[in-house]
């Protein structure tokens, strides 16, 4: 790995961009997870250690680049636990720069009711999930993207996983984008599409719940299902759950080198927007064709994706770094609304020329210096010999050849062809 340069100076201004489309997950924790015997004696499943945080924290940390800020954490079994770790203002909330909120069910309600009982709490939509397993896959696809015949009313999405063994999960069925079954396990070892336990409801989903204790999947889908309420996405990523101690253990020798990722840094001005001369305004700024389904393609395919750009315009005083943060987080919007994000904005406030005394120095992150790349690698330790960066100048292609990766200068509007053939 690159060694991360020491900068006395305010070299690289970063800023993670989340909050433009606030997304809330709620998080199911309440659950005694028998099958691991006296692991979950004293704490719930999800809170057991596993490369070094509890088990949930990896999950909370991987939906938090995907934009969700609110965590509600639905909780029963040794919910004081619960409560102890994330209640108030706790510091792994403030790691993540999130809200968590702890929510306690009086009695076993099972999910449907501990749902029911968290409703005050909930977002009109909310992605639910399972405290004590990971899916990565592109969320943002199940969120915000309509897939073609998908009813305008409907109350809940399904993430679906294809899976060579069957047995532990049962198959969903599907007609088109709607759910039309879900099958019990089979006796045999059977591949088959599975209910991966994530799922982006609409509040209006929890009216089904009539009566509690009752349970999410046996209870409340089926009666969706009936309805034609419940749509159902296949998706491929890496799944572990960790309800048997088999996967308790696979997850702890190999959950955080399974979760990382290749990244591909790209370029601003005239590799994602037209380069018109020192872009800081949103009226002012043209997507590339092609760019945003590029970051996309990228997003699914698993890749952690950066900007790193020069903005001398900053240390020349024709604008603010609030101007800079104010249009990246915008254009964050905007990817958002095609199922598409960047993990992390990185952008050099300097040059040697500017007008700002304290930015008008020679710096190790403008491009070709590679210091914002460094920062990147040290803090998201990405997969380096799958990396790459691109962008329509030498310096670009400079940067990403310096940190032994490949580096390449594209043409403009070329960013999607490119991105093809690199994944390839």
């Amino acid at each position: 790995m690159a060694r991360r340069l020491k900068l006395k100076l305010p070299a690289v201004r970063k800023h993670r961009i989340f909050g433009i489309f606030v997304k809330q997950a709620a998080i199911l924790i309440g659950g005694k997870g028998t099958r691991l015997g006296d692991a979950v004696r004293d704490i719930p499943k999800p809170l057991l250690e596993v490369c070094g945080r509890p088990f949930v924290e990896h999950v909370m940390r991987n939906l938090r680049r995907f934009g969700f800020d609110h965590f509600v954490l639905l909780a029963g079994y040794q919910a004081a636990v619960v409560q102890e770790h994330y209640g108030g203002n706790s510091a792994f909330a403030n790691e993540l720069e999130a809200r968590i909120d702890v929510v306690t069910e009086p009695e076993p309600l099972g999910t449907g009711g501990a749902l029911r009982h968290a409703r005050d709490h909930l977002a009109d939509e909310f992605l639910l999930l399972n405290g004590d397993s990971i899916f990565d896959f592109n969320y943002l696809d199940l969120c915000n993207c309509p897939a073609p015949g998908e009813p305008d009313d409907w109350l809940g999405r399904v993430a679906l996983l294809p899976v060579a063994n069957a047995t532990r999960y049962g198959f969903v069925d599907c007609d088109g984008p709607r759910i039309t079954a879900f099958r019990e396990k089979p006796s045999q070892p059977q591949a088959g599409t599975i209910n991966s336990g994530v799922y982006w409801l609409r509040r209006a989903a929890l009216d089904a719940i009539a009566t509690t204790p009752c349970s999410l999947e046996q209870d409340v889908f089926p009666a969706l299902v009936s309805r034609g309420k419940l749509m159902g996405r296949e998706y491929s990523g890496y799944f572990i759950d960790i309800g048997i101690p088999e996967d308790l253990e696979a997850a702890r020798a190999g959950l955080t080198q399974a979760l990382r990722k290749p990244a591909a840094f790209l370029d601003r001005d005239g590799t994602l927007n037209h380069d018109d001369g020192y872009t800081h305004r949103i009226e002012g700024f043209r997507w590339v064709d092609g760019a945003k389904e590029a970051i996309r393609l990228l997003n699914d395919r698993g890749y952690l994706v950066f900007v790193v750009t020069n903005q001398a315009g900053i240390a020349r005083g024709y604008y603010k770094a609030e101007d800079v943060e104010r249009l990246h987080a915008w254009m964050q919007a905007e990817l958002a609304t095609v199922g598409a994000h960047v993990d992390e904005f990185r952008y050099c406030p300097h040059h040697p020329d500017g007008e700002i005394p304290e930015l008008a120095i020679s710096c190790a992150c403008r491009k070709p210096g590679t210091a914002m790349l460094e920062d990147l690698v040290a803090r998201w330790n990405p997969l380096l010999g799958q990396s790459f960066m691109v962008g329509d100048a030498p310096k670009d292609a400079q940067a990403g050849q310096r940190m032994g990766i490949t580096g390449k200068q594209i043409d403009p509007d070329r960013l999607l062809g490119e991105v093809r053939a690199l994944l390839a």
